[in-house]
């Protein structure tokens, strides 16, 4: 086959599996090779990788691997043995009779209900042995620092479902909703796969009632309740210093927990839903209005505590509220969750109505009696108020209470230094670039090279930057593309430009090279060349150390061929005239 690559149509018969693939110990022969893989991947994986073959044939977008064995005068293949394993039980079960006599079986019924959509010619790639490996190391070896296959975040494999079958999840409904109900993304707060974890539980599912099929059922109200769910479950895994993973570990814990929680949300808002009666109060003569269950909070239901035409008081002075306050003054850290009302004491607690109370403070941000994290540091006085009703405009009782609110304590990390250029840049292109006018660049890669995006000097790294792309790739067209100054000004007008126009001469000498996708990462750098560009001019537009970093990582490959270029042709012996 030589080194040349190809792509080819192969019957399966002419394709072995590769006995020493990573997944398993190298197999004696063929057969033995098969049984290791799929004891190492699991008989119900490769039943299932078969089923979807047998059903819809091989992705088109990812082709096997094979590599010519002339000993043999086989194909082997490198990448895709799951696949082509199955392909071959597939067209002959009885591979599997010393293998796995189950799974032969499940194979057996699985050809005579379902109807084939497989073939056993196989488009494939054919390369040599160093491109394939090169190719297993890409496609397992993870992101790879972007390399390689980025997997799909559970939200994003939910969105995938939801466009392409029109298949909705709950947590999908949830986060979407949120986002358009209260403008917030409640993956910030709660990972996405515990959102599933919560509200795919049936109870609590059947509980909220959440409608999946038809998202324009589902009230504003409903989002505002998961969100407090959310918020009482970061508090209660805060307060007991587990994670939300192992504090709801189980079906049972869920719903032990967000079920009462639920019921009391929508008993609530049924007493709330109802018009309340409006009756008089015995010492004014302003109307009031009351809710049912206020009859409770009462001097009672005899006669003589009727007004003239029959209706109770609102409030009834045997409901005593105090707070609990210590001799010093409560000390929090700013990032807790503190519920106030836990500082309540009340007597007759059966004619209290929490929605007649409210707590507040200037500078705290407070909701529903609760501080919530992140507040500035200092000392700051609650206010208590419980109203005689729901007009909240007469005040039962008062009081208030002093907090101190101080910085949490955290150990200092000493940050990893990022830099913009790698230190290997510096290393390799350095002391190499020793030609006239060539101090500037070199004191440019050296800032870029060891200078920490964070540090004290990162205000500059934007204007050193600019200053070194615009140095290095003038310098390209002057040496390597013989550009002289005035055609280099006329292209450099625009610096986004100019280095585009550098980069495609770059990528049309080296075709193999600048392939699809790193002419993709270069267009997103040079993208942003104009940001960078306005940042050094502007003072009210900034670029971040971030973007500037993956913009040179972006770019990367291009600066080496640059270097590496400029430095060859400063090396060549000078023409005698």
């Amino acid at each position: 086959m030589g080194s040349l690559s190809e792509y080819k149509t192969v019957n399966i018969s002419h394709i072995l599996n590769y006995a020493e693939n990573p997944r398993h110990d190298i197999g004696n022969n063929e057969i033995d090779t098969i049984k290791k893989l799929i004891n190492k991947v699991g008989t119900q994986y490769i039943y299932n990788l078969a089923k979807d073959i047998y059903e819809n044939g091989l992705l088109g977008s990812n082709l096997p691997v094979l590599v010519f064995e002339p000993k043999q005068e086989k194909y082997v293949v490198y990448e895709g043995n799951r696949r082509v394993a199955c392909l071959k039980f597939l067209n002959n079960p009885d591979i599997l009779t010393t293998v796995d006599k189950a799974l032969k079986q499940r194979i057996e019924n699985l050809i005579k209900t379902e109807t084939p959509g497989y073939s056993t010619e196989i488009y494939c790639y054919i390369t040599n042995e160093e491109e394939a490996l090169l190719i297993m190391e890409r496609t397992h070896s993870g992101e790879d620092k972007g390399r390689g296959l980025k997997a799909w975040t559970p939200k994003e494999k939910d969105v995938f479902q939801k466009r392409l079958k029109l298949k909705n999840s709950i947590e999908l409904v949830i986060a979407d909703l949120t986002e358009k109900f209260l403008k917030k993304d409640i993956t910030q707060k709660i990972k996405y796969t515990n959102l599933q974890r919560f509200f795919n539980n049936r109870e609590v599912k059947k509980a909220l009632n959440i409608d999946v099929e038809d998202i324009s059922n589902n009230s504003k109200r409903e989002i505002i309740l998961i969100n407090d769910l959310v918020d009482k479950a970061i508090e209660e895994s805060e307060k007991k210093d587990v994670s939300l993973s192992r504090l709801f570990n189980k079906a049972r814990d869920i719903e032990d927990f967000f079920l009462p929680l639920i019921e009391e949300y929508r008993n609530d808002s049924k007493n709330e839903d109802k018009e309340p009666p409006i009756v008089k109060n015995e010492d004014s003569d302003i109307l009031q209005q009351i809710k049912p269950e206020d009859t409770r909070i009462t001097k009672g239901n005899n006669d003589s505590n009727k007004e003239p035409d029959g209706n109770n008081p609102i409030i009834d002075n045997d409901l005593k509220l105090k707070i609990d306050k210590d001799e010093n003054i409560p000390s929090y850290f700013s990032n807790q969750t503190i519920d106030l009302k836990e500082r309540i004491e009340l007597i007759n607690e059966e004619k209290y109505d929490p929605h007649l109370l409210v707590i507040e403070s200037k500078g705290l941000n407070i909701a529903n009696g609760i501080i919530q994290p992140n507040n500035l540091p200092g000392e700051y006085i609650v206010t208590y108020k419980y109203f005689m009703d729901n007009t909240r405009e007469l005040v039962y009782w008062q009081d208030s209470l002093l907090i101190s609110i101080k910085q949490k304590k955290t150990p200092y990390v000493v940050p990893k230094q990022v830099t913009v250029l790698s230190p290997s840049f510096l290393e390799i292109y350095h002391d190499k670039l020793d030609f006239q006018h060539s101090e500037k660049i070199k004191a440019l890669i050296n800032f870029l090279s060891n200078e920490n995006k964070n540090g004290k000097y990162s205000y500059f790294i934007n204007i050193v930057s600019r200053m070194f792309l615009e140095y290095t790739f003038r310098l390209y067209a002057s040496k390597v593309l013989k550009e002289d100054n005035l055609s280099i000004d006329t292209k450099s007008k625009s610096l986004q430009s100019f280095i585009d126009y550098c980069c495609i001469k770059i990528e049309q000498e080296n075709p193999k090279v600048f392939v699809k996708h790193i002419q993709r990462g270069r267009k997103d750098a040079t993208n942003k060349v104009d940001i960078l560009q306005k940042s050094v001019h502007y003072f009210d537009v900034t670029i971040s150390n971030d973007d500037i970093e993956v913009m040179f990582k972006n770019l990367n490959i291009y600066l080496e061929l640059v270097y590496e270029k400029i430095i060859e042709e400063e090396m060549k012996p000078v023409e005698m005239v």
